[in-house]
């Protein structure tokens, strides 16, 4: 069955998530996310070759063949070989490829991929919500908010070979030095005057926690527009009196509808 493909998009910005561990690549284009088809597949089916998993699919499901020209679309995207073009679905599309494949990750994906999927359609109102919040409130939201982002961050990493936790917390280093004018997590930590057990993202407030949601190259353009508004630098900002675990046992009602996410 021939197909007349969409013309090859050159602008669109490419991005990392995981899921259960298997990297996820997606692309902004068009105000929306668009997500490596092949990726979806070998997230929910483990199989060797997506590729050939895909065409086999729609072999086998001559609705979704039909319908292949307005759910897929070629957009740039980083590969081993280099930036190729590949085929990308917006959620709605993914979600219908979904539908064809028996799988028991089907469900979980879809909660990923809520997720993930309106992130930054989101964030003009996660703003709003910030800003209506007390201070204690927002350290809590938005330390959840890292950790959960630490969480896939630590996935896409091991994918791209970042195995050790060694070699993770050199990766990991790189951020903070990014954001902190070549300070490290041991440097941070040394300078809020913290205990060896104590975490340092549990020892930051809301402002600095806002600002760790960037990582090394964001991390530096952050610093740049602090340092031309006149902000105060990150490792300048005072620590709380309060930590995040003395904030949820304050605010019990707010830890228990904290996120799912582990503390990093």
């Amino acid at each position: 069955m021939s197909e007349k493909k969409p013309s090859l998009t050159q602008d669109a910005s490419s991005a990392l998530e995981a899921f259960e561990s298997r990297a996820v690549r997606r692309t902004w284009h068009g105000g929306q996310w668009w997500f490596a088809v092949v990726d979806v597949i070998a997230a929910l089916t483990d199989s060797p070759n997506p590729e050939g998993y895909l065409k086999d699919l729609r072999r086998r499901d001559p609705e979704l063949a039909k319908g292949w020209g307005q759910i897929a679309t070629p957009l740039r995207m980083t590969t081993p070989g280099g930036t190729q073009a590949l085929n990308c679905a917006t959620v709605e599309g993914v979600l219908r490829v979904i539908q064809s494949i028996p799988s028991p990750k089907a469900e979980p994906f879809k909660r990923w991929l809520a997720q993930v999927g309106y992130e930054r359609i989101q964030e003009s109102d996660t703003r709003s919500t910030l800003d209506a919040l007390s201070e204690a409130q927002r350290r809590l939201m938005l330390r959840d908010e890292l950790s959960l982002h630490n969480k896939h961050l630590a996935a896409a990493a091991k994918s791209a070979g970042v195995e050790t936790p060694a070699d993770y917390a050199v990766f990991q280093d790189h951020g903070y030095k990014g954001l902190y004018g070549g300070l490290g997590a041991k440097d941070i930590h040394a300078r809020k005057g913290l205990k060896k057990s104590q975490k340092i993202l549990d020892h930051m407030g809301s402002t600095e926690l806002a600002a760790n949601r960037t990582h090394l190259e964001v991390g530096r353009k952050v610093r740049q527009t602090i340092q031309e508004l006149g902000g105060t630098m990150p490792e300048e900002l005072p620590s709380p009196d309060k930590s995040i675990k003395q904030l949820e046992r304050d605010h019990p009602r707010l830890g228990a509808n904290k996120q799912e996410s582990g503390r990093d």
